[in-house]
């Protein structure tokens, strides 16, 4: 227990991991008839929407943030009692959320809004005590999942209009995440590689934040308030376009294609190229071209889900001395959760979408089952320095 809770990256990415490798094909198997829908949060398809977003991604949020402001403020890393009664708040979360009946919905909505709540409360002390005023824009962020969420609670008791705003809120403050912690550590650990490997001319090195950057990260949060907000299709689709083009200008800067040989690297890049497609394809949906959930799934399944599975992989070797080199299971890992992702984007636009609904929560399941056979054993044990000190008995 004393391991398990020194860091937050290890209760939060093992809950994570262990709820994607149930939660999808729980769904799926539901959705095809076999197992009763969900109804505890009025519909199955904002339960789905909903534990995707709070539930899968509010652990891994969590995990990373809590990981990154020790690094950030050079102070001691959140553990011990706070970090037990944080996870537990999420567990008991999911648990009441997963019941068939909608007795326990007072419980769970306040266990939920407590993560989200001391998640923001924890940070804000962290980053407030240092003066790291650079990451107050990561506090910003945090607030909003808990407002989101209370928004989508109230909404649902009500039964309000707002209900499903709700939740495209919480999935773009996520991705927001993203965008953000992506525009700073893909780029850095890409040069960083690439000067390691002397793969790149000095000049030609992924550049540092600037004005391309700051560009598209503001034109992504118009983006998403004009999509949350329901403007008129043709303003979104014209900015998502744009929007589209920008993020993949910022894509192509970070040299990802030199970086195919490493898959603790390319899967980042994999992870960030969702973001412009996800864009594009709700452009698309708002010209009537294809469905909404298109790009709503590019953004959940492809970016938010790979870009969870590239920082948590990545931060958990850093963070136990292993060294920073993929594995054959994590390498599969990968390329099924990228498989699971196409499979459930082309399941929304084309007539074949049973099968491929079938063949993404298969491949869903596999990459979170290599994910967690590879990564259980290093979330639950101490650091191998810690490790080799300890007696053989």
């Amino acid at each position: 227990m004393t391991v398990l809770f020194s860091y937050a990256f290890r209760p939060l990415f093992l809950l994570a991991t262990l709820y994607a490798v149930a939660v999808i094909p729980f769904w799926v198997a539901a959705w095809l008839g076999y197992l009763p829908l969900p109804m505890a949060l009025g519909t199955p398809s904002w339960w789905h929407a909903h534990e995707m977003v709070f539930g899968f991604a509010g652990a891994a949020v969590g995990g990373f943030a809590l990981t990154a402001v020790a690094t950030w403020t050079k102070r001691p890393p959140v553990a011990g009692a706070s970090l037990m009664v944080l996870s537990g708040l999420w567990v008991v979360a999911r648990v009441l959320f997963f019941m068939p009946s909608t007795a326990l919905r007072a419980p769970a909505f306040v266990a939920d809004l407590g993560y989200g709540l001391l998640l923001f409360a924890l940070m804000t002390r962290e980053v407030v005590v240092a003066r790291n005023e650079r990451n107050y824009k990561i506090l910003a962020l945090l607030a909003l999942l808990p407002l989101a969420n209370a928004l989508f609670f109230v909404g649902l008791l009500r039964g309000t209009s707002w209900t499903m705003r709700a939740l495209l809120a919480g999935l773009w403050t996520v991705v927001l995440l993203v965008n953000l912690v992506a525009g700073r550590i893909v780029p850095a650990f890409t040069r960083n590689w690439l000067k390691l490997h002397g793969r790149g001319a000095p000049d030609r090195m992924p550049p540092m934040f600037g004005r391309l950057d700051g560009f598209a990260t503001w034109l992504l949060v118009a983006f998403a308030v004009l999509h949350v907000l329901d403007a008129p299709p043709q303003s979104i689709a014209i900015v998502g376009v744009v929007l589209a083009a920008t993020l993949l200008m910022r894509l192509a800067r970070w040299r990802g294609l030199q970086t195919v040989r490493e898959p603790l690297l390319w899967v980042m890049h994999v992870g960030f190229l969702w973001l412009p497609i996800g864009v594009l394809l709700l452009s698309a949906a708002e010209l009537g071209l294809v469905p909404p959930t298109t790009g709503i799934h590019a953004l959940g399944a492809g970016a938010i889900t790979t870009m969870v599975v590239a920082v948590a992989s990545r931060a958990a070797l850093g963070h136990t001395s292993r060294p920073l080199q993929s594995h054959p299971l994590l390498t599969a890992s990968y390329v099924l959760i990228t498989v699971a992702a196409i499979c459930r984007v082309a399941s929304t636009i084309g007539p074949a979408a049973r099968p491929l609904l079938m063949v993404s929560g298969a491949a869903w399941l596999l990459g979170f089952a290599c994910f967690a056979w590879r990564y259980v054993p290093i979330l639950t044990t101490p650091r191998l320095q810690e490790a080799r000190s300890l007696p053989l008995t």
